[in-house]
């Protein structure tokens, strides 16, 4: 369809303006100009400016959403400067977030952009529910927990993100009942071509507490042989995490002696076998390495996007890199489907 034609179809329509027609355009034939108008008016916070923060503010940005927040209480470090592009070289010491502003505005002067030097633990749960999509990076399983209730109450679209050397996760919660639309490919017969329909479907959503509850002395001997070890090594991570309220720090020893603790501690008390692990994946598990932010920053927009637009099945529910075969891993983790292997 001529660029012209759309562009006079989106001005009688009265949905936006000259600019915003020639700006998304792009965007628009890709999934179309309600999906477009949903982000246009999407709300979204961003907690944590490290790396992967700042793919993820740059992707959404680029978007055409409403309006975004980039919140992060702590100051610029020499590691941050690695792999968080929006930083200037005077930036070293300030706020991340307030050093991010200024570049991450000048990528699209249609979005509002704002940065916030708070800790979510400084806002109430009335902050939280001004947002349409609410990203948490960084942050431990007790803020997760807390974010990811009020985002259940008030359906509110939830993503929790992290990246720990060569690994990353990403947790999505969208819903008791997140509705979408997807294409269907009925294949070529004798009689008729090849074609795509669009079907409307659903999917339910568990909130990230069931998954940090589960427990895999109840599992059976084939899920634990299905699920990989870059989910366990994840786990752990979340667990440093939580006990020393920051990441491993890169090239430090302490760490991860600290780091090898909780992992056999969690093979121990989840009776998993030793050899679980390969010892290539937890060789590099700290600092926010550049290729790895981009490769899980770009997934996370992406589902940032499907979830706004309600276009394409959304990923269900938990997303790992694994870095030893270089693949992104799917997990669904549900009460619903193994209510045995979680703690009441």
């Amino acid at each position: 369809m001529p660029k012209l034609f759309i562009e006079e179809q989106l001005r009688e329509a009265g949905m936006f303006t000259d600019f915003e027609s020639s700006l998304y355009d792009r965007q628009i034939r890709l999934w179309g100009v309600e999906a477009q108008k949903r982000l246009n008016n999407a709300r979204i916070l961003i907690i944590g400016m490290a790396g992967l923060g700042a793919e993820v503010s740059k992707n959404i940005i680029l978007g055409g959403v409403k309006s975004v927040v980039l919140m992060d209480h702590r100051n610029v470090s020499k590691i941050d400067m690695s792999s968080q592009f929006f930083l200037a070289k005077d930036s070293l010491g300030q706020n991340r977030a307030a050093a991010s502003l200024v570049r991450a505005q000048l990528l699209n002067p249609m979005v509002d952009v704002v940065a916030s030097s708070a800790s979510p633990d400084d806002k109430n749960d009335m902050f939280f529910e001004q947002f349409t999509v609410i990203c948490a990076i960084g942050c431990t399983k007790t803020q997760i927990n807390r974010l990811n209730q009020i985002t259940r109450q008030c359906d509110i679209k939830f993503f929790a993100a992290d990246v720990f050397g060569f690994t990353s996760y990403i947790f999505t919660d969208l819903g008791k009942n997140h509705k979408y639309s997807k294409e269907v490919m009925t294949p070529a017969t004798k009689d008729k071509i090849e074609s795509n329909r669009v079907v409307s479907a659903s999917t339910t959503f568990c909130p990230f507490q069931d998954i940090i509850d589960m427990k895999w002395t109840k599992a059976p001997a084939g899920l634990i042989r299905k699920t990989k070890p870059a989910i366990h090594v994840t786990f752990v991570l979340l667990e440093f995490l939580e006990k020393f309220k920051r990441p491993p720090t890169p090239n430090s020893i302490e760490d991860q002696d600290e780091f090898q603790k909780l992992l056999d501690s969690y093979i121990s008390t989840n009776c998993l076998s030793n050899d679980l692990i390969p010892p290539a994946l937890t060789m590099c598990i700290a600092g926010q390495l550049g290729p790895v932010c981009a490769i899980t920053g770009g997934v996370l927009a992406q589902e940032i996007v499907k979830a706004i637009s309600h276009k394409d099945e959304p990923i269900s529910n938990l997303f790992v890199f694994d870095p030893v075969v270089g693949t992104g891993i799917v997990e669904k983790f549900s009460r619903l489907d193994t209510p045995g292997l979680y703690s009441i």
